[in-house]
């Protein structure tokens, strides 16, 4: 009898986990909201992703296992705003909305926010609204200034909205000129100028 109220409470536990960390919703769920800055401006073409998760819960440690995962994608309009909808059974039982990618994302202008456990707003509700502000980037007020100073158009101005500031500069005078060297070591690269002009472009393993 012992042995039967032991398996009997472990089977109530699992139950109980699986229910608040899984679900499966074979029916159409609409997720939706605005993505804006600090300042409450829209943040346009930011990435918005769904990852759901297969999870499997495993006894007896009673825990989980993922078994897999997919996503679907979308990306904000003119106004900051995204809708995605999709059958949440086709992809998994655990959910997370990112609002961030690899590609995409403005990572120079923006922090880079934390992903959302979505699975119980799924459950509850046929329309998920989630809206996010995102953070700007502690430097992005002295990359705003070198570009204005360098000009958007120019070779630097174009390389600092791209990478942001460099991690280290180093300079230099030659018969042809000034020199200077930009190196991104996270990115892998470096960009050597004469003067005002781009001269080299060189890659490296981050």
């Amino acid at each position: 009898m012992p042995g039967g109220k032991v398996l009997a409470a472990a089977w109530i536990v699992g139950a109980v986990l699986t229910g608040c960390a899984t679900t499966t919703i074979q029916e159409t769920r609409v997720v939706t909201g605005q993505v804006t800055d600090e300042s409450g401006r829209p943040a346009v073409t930011t990435p918005v992703i769904i990852i759901g998760r297969t999870l499997e819960l495993v006894t007896p440690q009673m825990e989980y296992e993922e078994r897999g995962r997919q996503e679907v994608k979308g990306n904000t309009d003119a106004e900051g705003r995204y809708r995605i909808e999709f059958v949440p059974a086709t992809i998994g039982n655990n959910f997370f909305i990112f609002f961030y990618d690899k590609t995409g994302f403005d990572r120079v202008k923006f922090q880079q926010p934390e992903s959302l456990d979505i699975t119980g707003l799924l459950r509850r509700d046929r329309t998920v609204i989630v809206n996010q502000i995102l953070k700007f980037q502690p430097t992005w007020t002295e990359v705003e200034r070198q570009i204005a100073f360098y000009r958007p158009d120019s070779e630097r101005g174009q390389i600092l909205r791209k990478h942001g500031l460099p991690d280290k500069r180093e300079g230099s005078r030659t018969a042809e000129g000034d020199s200077e060297v930009w190196w991104y070591y996270a990115d892998g690269v470096s960009y050597w100028f004469t003067g005002e002009k781009l001269t080299r472009t060189h890659e490296f393993t981050p």
